[in-house]
This record gives structure tokens, sequence and C-alpha cells, in this order.
């Protein structure tokens, strides 16, 4: 696991219970990468489009990933919009490639 530096260590490790905290906490990284203190480095959709505008989630299940630019720290945000979610760090950043298409039966 990572070593957190000052710059990231505010970063809470979580249960996100509902869709509401997801989108409180995307906005706290969303401002953090505007900062330049975080690099979005993984997502299931771009941060803008987290909701549409009729207020509907862009999927049910969404994941974003952030490296901390100071010390490289990787958090992964994961949400079930029915279900919650959580805030942990990552080993490593997502890369889909790693991963072998499952032939369906």
């Amino acid at each position: 696991m990572s070593k957190r530096c000052q710059q990231c260590d505010m970063i809470p490790i979580a249960q996100i219970h509902n869709p509401q905290e997801y989108m409180i906490c995307i906005d706290s990284f969303g401002r953090m990468v505007e900062k330049g203190e975080m690099e979005l480095v993984y997502a299931t959709c771009p941060l803008d489009t987290v909701i549409d505008e009729q207020g509907r989630f862009y999927s049910r299940k969404l994941f974003h990933q952030f490296r901390c630019t100071s010390c490289g720290t990787v958090y992964g945000m994961y949400v079930d919009a029915t279900q919650g979610g959580e805030i942990k760090i990552n080993d490593k950043v997502f890369d889909p490639d790693e991963y072998e298409a499952k032939d369906e039966d």
C-alpha cells in the first residue's frame, strides 16, 4: 500500500452509503483534480456526466480512480446506485486490457 502524503491524507477510506455521498465525493475529488492535487486515471464515465440533465446516473455502477500528484497513491471510488459503495486505496491503476474476455456459453 502506498504511503499517503499530507496532500491526500485527508481523503477518507470509507463506505459510501448512498448515491448522494458518491456525488459529494466526486465533487471533492473533482476540485482536487482542478487544483492539480489529483489526476483522474480511470473512469467508467467522465466526471461531468455522472448525473445527466434529468438527474439520472450515467449507469447503475460507477467507478473512478484518482492518483495523488504528490505521492502517487491511487484511490478507487465505486458505487452501485442501488446499494452504495466505497473509497479505498488501490494497488495500481485499473487496466481493462489485463483482464481476458470471458467466453459466454
